[in-house]
């Protein structure tokens, strides 16, 4: 599913005076089937706004945000993994992941979600509590949890931030080797150049605030090996950061 996203202007208002704070401004994109897109660009320049505005978490309030072939994108097509896990921490690994398919799918079966928790390497884990796994853990049943509905758009809003190196790469490979069965789009927003390279088709550079998008850039980078120290993406990632060393100004 393709979809334009078409925005003139996004205001938050202040609670304590009239006035409004402008967060997003002239945001014009369109999104290709597949398309794995990433997103940079300084703290606080409304990154997680759009991505929120993009899932429905935030009005659109009038604003352009639809598919190529309807009228609007429908909620229930979108995946989203947040900063943090979020599972409740009194259901186990296998009840988080259930909650979300009795809320959207009431006749998903059993089997399928333990197919899909057994392929994330989490086949051992599925009665744990989430106190009792690792951080890296968690943020694969978060992103089980995203994709047990097959959406046709994961977002993912920093899921990988905080992890150390060798627990982030994992994740990306899980991530990676879903995709090549079930290809569909993401929207990925990161604080880390490298890790925008090597998993995104299109990197998009936001302008502080109100966010524009003053760059948009094709990724060249040969993905293998899945990992940061890939030459081939610290190539790409010092010739950027040499060539655009304001742009990137804030980045990792």
């Amino acid at each position: 599913m393709s979809f334009e996203i078409k925005i003139k202007e996004k205001f938050f208002h202040n609670k304590h005076d009239k006035n409004k704070t402008s967060v997003l401004k002239n945001i014009d994109i369109t999104i290709q089937p597949k398309e794995f897109v990433c997103i940079v660009g300084p703290s606080g320049c409304g990154k997680t706004t759009l991505m929120n505005m993009i899932g429905g978490i935030v009005d659109h309030e009038n604003q352009v945000i639809q598919s190529t072939n309807s009228n609007n994108v429908e909620v229930e097509k979108f995946g989203y993994v947040f900063q943090t896990s979020r599972l409740l921490p009194w259901l186990t690994v296998k009840e988080n992941v259930e909650l979300v398919c009795e809320i959207d799918s009431p006749n998903f079966n059993s089997d399928s979600i333990e197919y899909l928790l057994e392929s994330f390497g989490l086949k051992d884990f599925l009665n744990f509590y989430p106190k009792t796994i690792s951080g890296g853990m968690r943020r694969k049943v978060a992103l089980a949890r995203a994709l047990i509905n097959n959406p046709k758009v994961l977002l993912m809003d920093e899921p990988f931030v905080s992890l150390d190196q060798p627990t982030s790469e994992g994740l990306y490979n899980v991530l990676t080797s879903y995709r090549k069965k079930n290809p569909i789009t993401v929207i990925f927003i990161t604080h880390v150049l490298k890790e925008a390279i090597l998993l995104g088709d299109r990197i998009l550079f936001f302008s502080k605030k109100p966010g524009t998008v003053v760059f948009d850039y094709k990724v060249k980078s040969i993905r293998k090996p899945l990992t940061l120290d890939n030459k081939s993406v610290d190539s790409e990632y010092k010739k950027l950061k040499s060539k655009y060393p304001q742009l990137l100004e804030g980045l990792i």
